[in-house]
């Protein structure tokens, strides 16, 4: 509270919030963080996805908190020659140095049709990281993919839209994603404090080495002590456990809807039971329309499982487009979009309340929940509903175009080891376990709960709040400051922070 009063003081603390992805809007909007800003005297400027018209119903209700929307910038930059090369070096060599097992796993996926020439182009890159893990070659490396960066990208209207905000911390969302990238440069530049959000659970081990942020908001303190590990120049003090507001929603009594309600909106008979099936992206599974046709066809046969629904929810990136007509075979099969509307490439839309509903609502009248290694089984666990994961590697006749591998990656082995899911191998496993899923709902309710505290830090409905206060309370440390006007000519800071590092040292 003392860091509350103290930045309530101040004459409005500003933050630029930037919003590169859906996922933003839900964390920062739809949580109740915009709204608990604004009402400690912040002045919260959002820098939103471009294409996203302020006309939109959503900015009406929802935005309305925010002092200012401005256009989130996007810079494409022309290709710099080796710059690739570069990043799949830096890449190789900081998952050697810190034993990230996820790396081999996802890498030996994703290059498993690759010809001759990129099997030989993979090896090099292998090799070279083998050789640049150590320090001083692997922060060179760091050092020059940012040169790389900036000469192949112009910031000049990203700083020049800092300069005119001027704002006094700027808040990353998305750590991992590109189109944050020349913002947090561009804030370095100009001397602003930047905090990052970790927004997934698989971020720290999965998307390689993260660019240097002033201080650090994580789920857990696992992710804490994993970060501090990994990066050994970030103080202890600049990363706080928040847990993440992701989560809040399954808390709040709002966002939870009736089961005839929800029923109705899934387009399921009154008193329907039914399955949750939440799919993985279409790049780690492009066979999982074949087995979940599959799944369906065996419930059909099931004599007690016959009359149970199948409800799929498409992964969040997924466009639908290759599940059309997978329904008309199954009746008994409903295919549910992660969001109202459709999209980009990027996993930009506006989301809705409504979608979140869906999510928590779908998944709290589910019998079970059943996915191969996806976050859903963390949501899932937090409503404790059953959770089932497939993993049929040694099963025949079933397609093959899934990555079960993934239960070995490193975020994801701890669920498979809390006992906190079950892991079907087998169709005769799969239906036991549906079947027992009816019949004892609360079995594994203690280990589901241990996993969810385990995994997503404290889940109270309250993370966004703490997250708002953090923020709050970074606002007071740093005090007033003047960024350089767009012409850069001017600078004047006065700050009680410790300055943003100057380069992107590396661990």
């Amino acid at each position: 509270m003392q860091q509350i009063s103290r930045a309530r003081a101040r004459v409005n603390p500003k933050v630029a919030v930037l919003l590169p992805m859906v996922w933003s809007v839900r964390n920062v909007v739809y949580s109740g963080a915009l709204d608990r800003l604004a009402r400690e005297g912040v002045s919260v400027h959002l820098f939103v996805r471009q294409g996203s018209s302020p006309d939109h119903e959503a900015y009406d209700e929802t935005f309305s908190a925010a002092a200012a929307h401005e256009p989130l910038l996007y810079s494409a930059g022309r290709h710099a020659r080796g710059k690739a090369l570069l990043d799949g070096i830096v890449r190789s060599a900081f998952s050697r140095r810190h034993s990230i097992a996820s790396y081999a796993l996802y890498r030996h996926w994703f290059n498993r049709n690759d010809g001759p020439a990129l099997r030989i182009r993979s090896a090099a890159i292998e090799a070279m990281g083998a050789a640049c893990q150590a320090q001083l070659p692997f922060n060179a490396l760091c050092r020059m993919t940012e040169r790389l960066y900036r000469r192949s990208h112009d910031l000049t209207d990203v700083r020049a839209q800092l300069a005119h905000c001027r704002p006094d911390l700027l808040w990353s969302t998305v750590c991992i994603s590109p189109r944050e990238y020349p913002y947090i440069i561009a804030a370095r530049d100009l001397e602003i404090p930047v905090v990052t959000s970790i927004l997934s659970f698989d971020n720290l081990t999965s998307r390689g080495r993260l660019p240097r942020f002033d201080r650090y908001l994580v789920w857990n303190e696992r992710m804490r002590d994993r970060l501090l590990r990994f990066y050994p120049y970030i103080a202890p003090a600049d990363v706080m456990v928040t847990g993440t507001p992701q989560f809040d929603f399954h808390r709040r009594p709002e966002f939870h809807w009736s089961r005839e309600r929800t029923l109705e909106r899934l387009g399921l008979p009154p008193r329907s039971r039914y399955f949750l099936y939440s799919t993985s992206h279409i790049s780690l599974a492009p066979e999982e329309p074949a087995l979940v046709q599959q799944i369906a066809a065996r419930l059909r046969e099931s004599d007690t499982l016959a009359q149970h629904q199948l409800v799929v929810r498409l992964h969040p990136l997924d466009d639908g487009a290759r599940w059309l007509g997978i329904s008309h075979e199954f009746p008994q099969l409903r295919v549910s979009p992660a969001w109202d509307s459709v999209p980009d490439a990027d996993c930009w839309t506006l989301s809705s309340r409504e979608d979140q509903s869906r999510l928590v609502s779908t998944i709290a009248h589910a019998d079970a929940c059943v996915n191969v290694a996806s976050t859903m089984s963390l949501d899932a666990a937090i409503l404790d509903r059953p959770v089932i994961n497939i993993d049929f590697t040694s099963e025949r006749d079933t397609p093959r175009g899934l990555m079960y591998t993934e239960y070995e990656a490193d975020h994801y082995k701890p669920l498979v080891m809390s006992n906190g899911i079950r892991m079907a191998r087998s169709w005769e496993e799969l239906l036991s376990l549906l079947e027992r899923a009816v019949s004892d709902p609360t079995r594994d309710s203690r280990e589901r709960a241990e996993m969810a505290r385990t995994e997503c830090g404290m889940v109270d409905g309250k993370a966004a709040q703490r997250v708002a206060d953090t923020i709050i309370g970074l606002l007071g440390e740093t005090g007033r400051r003047r960024a350089p006007s767009p012409d850069g000519r001017t600078a004047t800071v006065s700050s009680t922070a410790t300055p943003p590092a100057r380069t992107e040292l590396a661990s």
